[in-house]
């Protein structure tokens, strides 16, 4: 019996995106070494903290982290996690497991402040057209 071509195509793209989706949740390497425990420790405990800052270079896929008072800046880049504070500079090599917790975490933290900012934004909407229409008369006279 012979398959159809365009059929065998689907299932071949069907199995190959299973194979690379990135849909499962990263976790956490059972085995860390004390000094990628410590990174990881400070990573997570500078990223919730709803005064960092947080950036994301979409190029690189590197994720940075400022704290509120500028003191501790954090660089997750690959296989590296870069650790300065206003003294001293670390560089933690980290596994490629660690990474990809890591970056799922930022990337979750990250997503949580930008629904964050956009509801802010959204609760600020005039629910009525015609009082902007009054508002921006009354500012032009």
């Amino acid at each position: 019996m012979k398959t159809n071509p365009k059929r065998r195509i689907k299932w071949i793209r069907l199995k190959l995106h299973r194979f690379f989706s990135t849909d499962q949740k990263p976790r956490l390497p059972k085995k860390l070494s004390e000094s990628e425990q410590t990174a990881k420790d400070i990573f997570t405990l500078l990223l919730v903290r709803p005064e960092t800052k947080l950036y994301y270079d979409l190029k690189t896929a590197e994720c940075y982290v400022r704290s509120e008072d500028s003191s501790v800046y954090i660089f997750l880049e690959s296989r590296n996690l870069k650790i300065i504070n206003s003294v001293y500079g670390y560089d933690v090599n980290i596994s490629q497991e660690l990474e990809a917790y890591l970056t799922h975490k930022f990337e979750k933290e990250l997503y949580k402040r930008r629904i964050s900012f956009k509801d802010e934004a959204l609760s600020k909407i005039e629910h009525s057209l015609e009082s902007t229409l009054n508002k921006l008369r009354n500012h032009e006279s």
